[in-house]
């Protein structure tokens, strides 16, 4: 089953928000029971040394345990009775109805006890007095828990005589047991062990921590709801402009090569969404050049056939003799024909990689002298004066010597056809630290500043009739530029001095990177 993008990323932000939620909730649960654990054992630590003064106190009082040895009932009635309480957290007198809780729980002999515990607790507390003297109300009393969790709240709790003999309270103590010393005229007589409390809370304490876990599951539970809502505007956020990509592409496939999409990002989408636009752009324009081409290589090739056509339709009717001027305009158009399928073969195996140089130490001197001396007469025939200015010594690079000579008759052969009679044309050749300069400046006519970098591409010409009187097939700067970046070198077009166009041509003196290439 096929999950949608948007889907998949719901799922992610959703599932690491749960177990952030989760992970939080768990943490809280289990630092709420630890805090509280560590809260009752602080309680139980300050009730323990107040238990002991007391007891310390009773000890002065009776002179020895035997009043509470083997009567764990009266050890028990201690712990839970009010008044002790009360002692116990604030050292508060005595309740006076303190004696009458007692009945019928313990003998009048202990009852006395108790009694002798909370006036000595009495005795050590004094009232708190407003500003004025006046004692407050005795009826101000603080709530107080009741007996049957006093008993579970101290049933830990155990009364040790000074030679560690239990007295009262849990006979079983562990060794993690804390024990507090009943000092009595700063001599140990005794001491309170405290064990390890059970963990099972008390009423009171589970419903304060069931409060908290259901508080914790709510929150949780919102929680667990906005992170729902946020995945989903996330999910939906982050993939907008993926959306708009998608879309995109699929209109880029179907051959709508104008499709662009919008970028109003400064990240990696946005980047992308850049490189789609340029995609696309680069796309539209090959597909331009692609239909230009095959309507201009039409052209191109109908006219002489149209032409050769025309001709060998006058001579079979007889209209035209077949003379030798018949034949040489035939062979012309033939010639013409046969450049030009020379040249579009010569450029298709440039872009396959096939075209093959045998590269050479060579004198670039000796081919400029062989080429201009097939063109100087139709310089003289067009009017056009030619300057070359080169070194006397030989001019030595490695590179291909048919191949250049191809690359000077290029260059040549689009002068002649561009420039305006009584024209001029300088070609030089000079040595540099970059290797062989070469540069050619025709006189007028020239080209605008947006035609300069365009003519390079294929099939393209500056005018824009299809005179083959004065125009070519537009092929051969391109293979110029071809011929120049298989030797390493670089190629570009300015604007001549001379009014024309100048070509600057720059061709490393050896390229041994290119002996690959070479057939030898």
């Amino acid at each position: 089953m096929r999950i949608a993008i948007t889907t998949k990323l719901f799922i992610a932000i959703l599932g690491i928000s749960a177990l952030v939620i989760f992970a939080m909730g768990g943490a809280m649960t289990w630092s709420l029971r630890h805090s509280f654990n560590a809260f009752n054992e602080q309680q139980d630590d300050q009730r323990a040394q107040a238990m002991s003064v007391t007891l310390a106190d009773l000890y002065d009082d009776k002179g020895s345990w035997d009043f509470i040895r083997n009567k764990p009932e009266l050890w028990r009635d201690i712990l839970r009775s009010d008044g002790i309480w009360r002692g116990l957290n604030n050292r508060q007198p005595m309740d006076p109805s303190f004696g009458d809780q007692l009945k019928g729980l313990v003998s009048e002999s202990e009852k006395k006890t108790l009694q002798d515990i909370h006036d000595a607790a009495a005795a050590k507390a004094e009232p708190k007095k407003s500003p004025e003297g006046v004692q407050h109300p005795a009826e101000f009393k603080r709530p107080q828990p009741n007996s049957d969790y006093r008993s579970r709240r101290f049933a830990h709790w155990s009364l040790l005589d000074e030679k560690g003999v239990v007295i009262a309270g849990k006979t079983d103590l562990s060794q993690a047991s804390h024990r507090y010393p009943i000092l009595f005229h700063s001599n140990p007589v005794g001491w309170l062990a405290v064990s390890p409390r059970e963990r099972r809370a008390m009423p009171a304490e589970q419903k304060f921590l069931a409060q908290q876990r259901k508080s914790s599951l709510l929150i949780m539970l919102g929680a667990a709801i906005v992170a729902i809502i946020a995945a989903l505007m996330l999910a939906r956020l982050f993939l907008a402009p993926v959306r708009r990509l998608a879309d995109a592409t699929q209109q880029l496939i179907a051959g709508r090569y104008e499709t662009r999409t919008h970028v109003d990002q400064q990240d990696e989408l946005g980047q992308l969404a850049k490189d789609f636009n340029h995609l696309a752009a680069t796309l539209e324009r090959n597909e331009k050049m692609r239909r230009d081409f095959v309507a201009d290589i039409s052209h191109e090739l109908r006219t002489p056939l149209a032409i050769l056509k025309g001709e060998l339709e006058a001579i079979q009717d007889g209209i035209r003799k077949p003379d030798v001027a018949a034949m040489s305009s035939l062979l012309s158009e033939t010639q013409a024909l046969s450049q030009l399928v020379d040249d579009l073969y010569q450029l298709s195996l440039s872009d396959v990689g096939g075209l093959r140089y045998q590269m050479q130490e060579m004198d670039i001197n000796a081919c400029l002298h062989h080429v201009i001396s097939l063109f100087q007469e139709r310089f003289k025939q067009k009017q056009l004066t030619l300057y070359v200015l080169q070194p006397d010594q030989p001019v030595l690079l490695y590179g291909d010597e048919r191949r250049l000579t191809q690359l000077f008759k290029n260059l040549f052969e689009n002068t002649l056809r561009y420039t305006d009679p009584n024209g001029q044309v300088k070609f030089t050749v000079r040595r540099t630290d970059h290797g062989v300069h070469i540069s050619l400046q025709d006189s007028a006519p020239g080209v605008s500043d947006e035609e300069l970098p365009q003519l390079f591409e294929r099939l393209y010409r500056v005018e824009s009739s299809r005179n083959r009187a004065t125009g070519g097939a537009g092929l051969g700067l391109p293979l110029c530029q071809t011929i120049v970046e298989a030797h390493g070198g670089t190629i570009q077009a300015k604007h001549s001095p001379l009014g024309g166009i100048w070509i600057d041509i720059v061709l490393p003196n050896e390229n041994p990177a290119l002996e690959g290439k070479s057939d030898d």
